[in-house]
């Protein structure tokens, strides 16, 4: 389902064309504020959260990464018929202030570049840019980006320093399914529900323990559209000096405004 209201055609959204299955920050239920002092809900068994938390501390622990992922998700036309759409994302992260992403897909090709300062989205296709003022972390940056444009990306839990709460945060049940092949790897697959989504997840069961795949399910759209990100080329060593988190932006280039999606609702 693509979004088509014009408050929310903004270059960040356009970009990572899986944030257009706005989730909102209702996802963050009474259940997620218990787990946060301590408690996990009964009907998420232990070896899903060990699986999970072992992940996590894989990818928190590292200061650098970067990943490559083959990504579909569904579309609703205006006649009713779903159609799938995908393409290819790369990301790069140097915690804690920078991350560099790129997306190549069916519609859209897209570059961002978060430098500690600002966040850049450059859209390929028709040469325009936006630039917005940011805080002074990826963490920051996530939340900012959540509560004043009202959005939120899937790949966002893999860049978090926290992946275990992000992943976690308003599951009311979990399990672990069974073992799996993805891509030649093996995985433990595991599936989380929540109250507006529902998804699975799929962990290398050879050290380090990363993610193989991610499979999300917006219950709360019509049409019930997934997303899926097939995710490769793990290195946790790359050699990226700070300069390459700078834009990269062509000559003629044109600059636009972000649009703030809650002040154009006139929410306070």
């Amino acid at each position: 389902m693509r979004v088509k209201r014009k408050a929310l055609l903004t270059l960040v959204i356009a970009f990572f064309t899986i944030g257009y299955f706005l989730v909102g920050q209702t996802h963050q239920t009474q259940m997620a504020r218990a787990q946060d002092e301590g408690d996990v809900p009964s009907g998420i068994e232990p070896g899903a959260l060990e699986v999970l938390k072992e992940m996590s501390d894989t990818l928190s622990s590292q200061q650098k990464f970067s990943f490559d992922a083959e990504v579909s998700y569904d579309e609703l036309l205006n006649s009713g018929q779903m159609i799938k759409l995908g393409g290819t994302i790369k990301i790069t992260v140097k915690r804690p202030d920078k991350v560099y992403a790129e997306f190549s897909g069916d519609e859209v090709q897209r570059k961002a570049w978060y430098d500690g300062k600002e966040l850049t989205v450059l859209n390929q296709k028709k040469d325009f840019y936006g630039t917005i003022d940011t805080p002074g972390t990826i963490d920051g940056t996530l939340d900012y980006l959540m509560e004043g444009y009202d959005f939120t990306l899937p790949l966002a839990d893999i860049v978090h320093t926290d992946p275990y709460g992000s992943f976690s945060d308003g599951a009311v049940e979990g399990l672990m399914v069974s073992d799996s092949i993805v891509r030649g790897k093996e995985c433990s697959h595991l599936a989380f529900v929540g109250e507006l989504i529902d998804w699975q997840l799929w962990v290398s069961t050879k050290k380090p323990a990363l993610p193989c795949k991610l499979v999300i399910t917006y219950k709360s759209v019509e049409g019930v559209p997934q997303y899926q990100a097939i995710f490769s080329r793990w290195n946790l060593e790359p050699k990226v000096p700070d300069s390459f988190f700078k834009p990269d932006l062509p000559n003629d280039a044109v600059k636009i405004d972000f649009i703030d999606e809650k002040k154009h609702r006139g929410d306070k």
